[in-house]
């Protein structure tokens, strides 16, 4: 597949075997034309608005049986709508017949419908979206040079959303490579191309955000690594303080273990960065940001009705492993116990400005089923192994700031600003000694 399929040719001149060609392509057309209008044809004849709303509402019942996983359902019903002949719907039906073949399990008969449908509707605004679903199908039937050449072209050439999957596509196929940090400069370039929160934009901010993680955690270094150079007197918490970064990040990324003793001398690699977090209400999201931008979305539990996560700005206070839980009415809850409900760590987060209950936390849960819903006293609860990974991520007095809409590039300042139009019930006194 050429690299040039969303380019514009070159103008020419009209020749006179041109103009004779159009002669007789105008003369066919308009024979066509009459006999259709004499006999009708249902899968050509220009459908009228009742049709096309028709085939919309069959469009949308389809793509949810596709969710549910009811292929021999969805392809049923597609069967109308890749005979309508409309440029907008038919190719949108062929990208849900693909998906639907794919997850019955004929990759093949995906593959070859995508590729029949990308001849038959250059022209259409939806022929970017099928480039896009047979570039991903070809990159899954291991035809990596093909897929690579549509991903280039959807890149250099597609709409912005479409030039984000073209990135995350390029993105994939690096990541196979083994080659993490172009990958992860890709999934960067996808995840700012693509309007926030698209599908285009979530495609490619998981894995951006697991590769940063992995490669902060690494011992292999990276443009951004720095290495500090143990001197006498040093411990594994003295150089976290000094260097203003977590003791977690230090043992991960230098492959050492917190009883590890240091080597007068020896190099620790680390990672200099000044993170941030803002936590979305309305949609139980965490963010985190670094200086670059997003660095990784976690998803997270929040207050329930009448406990609902009080918005506004705080600060990470003194963190805690393995916290003890104290229980209304009965007693501490040691780590360990089946029972306690905060998990593996326990980040309580100070208010930074006034009127904000002072008893919420980022933490642990022994629920993760309630991760994204809205399902504690007004803490956040993330799984277990994710908050042991913020936890190693961020420092005391990195800032919070708690929304119910987050707004992309507003300062959080600006954000943090709602707490003062949203009605704010905040946590009960007693969740600072029990955080859900």
């Amino acid at each position: 597949m050429s690299k040039r399929y969303f380019g514009k040719a070159k103008k020419r001149g009209p020749g006179l075997g041109v103009a004779v060609l159009a002669l007789i392509v105008l003369l066919g057309i308009a024979a066509g034309a009459a006999y259709l209008f004499r006999n009708g044809h249902p899968a050509l004849l220009s459908p009228n608005r009742e049709v096309l709303d028709s085939a919309q509402t069959t469009l949308d019942e389809a793509r949810g049986l596709v969710s549910q996983g009811n292929f021999a359902g969805a392809m049923e019903k597609l069967k109308p709508l890749l005979e309508l002949g409309d440029p907008v719907l038919t190719p949108r039906a062929i990208v849900l017949q693909a998906d639907a073949d794919a997850g019955a399990g004929n990759a093949e008969a995906a593959l070859k419908g995508l590729e029949q449908a990308i001849n038959d509707y250059r022209t259409s605004p939806e022929y970017p979206a099928l480039t896009a679903r047979y570039a991903r199908q070809l990159e899954k039937a291991g035809r990596r040079d093909e897929a690579l050449n549509l991903y280039q072209s959807l890149r250099d050439n597609a709409p912005a959303a479409f030039r984000a999957v073209g990135m995350a596509g390029l993105g994939r196929l690096k990541e196979a490579e083994g080659n993490l940090l172009a990958a992860r400069d890709l999934y960067r370039e996808a995840v700012e191309s693509a309007p926030w929160g698209t599908p285009e934009w979530n495609e490619a901010l998981d894995p951006l955000g697991r590769i940063n993680v992995d490669t902060i955690f690494s011992s292999t270094p990276t443009p951004e690594s720095r290495y500090y150079v143990i001197e006498k007197g040093d411990s594994v918490t003295s150089i976290g303080i000094k260097l203003n970064t977590t003791q977690g990040m230090l043992l991960r990324a230098n492959n050492m273990t917190d009883t590890a003793r240091l080597t007068l001398g020896a190099r620790l690699k680390y990672t200099p960065k000044d993170f941030s977090i803002v936590i979305e209400r309305s949609t139980c999201q965490l963010y985190l940001f670094d200086n670059r931008g997003l660095f990784k979305r976690y998803h997270t539990g929040l207050g329930m009705p009448g406990h609902e996560t009080a918005l506004g700005k705080y600060t990470i206070g003194n963190k805690q492993k393995d916290p003890t839980w104290f229980k209304p009415g009965a007693g501490p809850v040691t780590s360990g116990d089946p029972v306690n409900e905060l998990g593996t760590r326990w980040m309580p987060i100070v208010p930074a400005e006034p009127s904000l209950p002072t008893d919420l936390g980022i933490h642990g849960t022994i629920h993760p089923e309630t991760v994204g819903e809205y399902s504690s006293h007004g803490c956040a609860r993330l799984t277990n192994s994710e908050v042991e990974e913020l936890y190693d991520l961020v420092v005391r007095s990195t800032p919070v700031t708690i929304v119910d809409k987050y707004i992309p590039g507003a300062p959080a300042e600006a954000a943090a600003s709602q707490s003062e139009t949203v009605p704010v019930t905040g946590a009960p006194a007693t969740e600072a000694a029990a955080p859900q």
